[in-house]
């Protein structure tokens, strides 16, 4: 399931949040984050927030 999504950087990249309701809290527990491109299209694979932000801020300083 996907959760929330966060904007990052400043050329339309956004971070999703995956993971799977928790019955007993009935809250989204994260398992790991996606990365979207400004165009829409996800990029493959699963990354920790951390992971995501170094990944777009290295495609934006690609793109300078």
């Amino acid at each position: 399931m996907i959760g929330n999504g966060y904007p990052y950087g400043k050329t339309g990249y956004v971070i999703l949040e995956e993971g799977e309701i928790n019955p007993s809290t009935l809250q989204l527990d994260v398992r790991h984050y996606l990365v979207v491109k400004p165009n829409g299209e996800q990029v493959s694979g699963n990354f920790s927030f951390a992971e995501a932000q170094q990944f777009i801020q290295d495609q934006e300083s690609k793109n300078k």
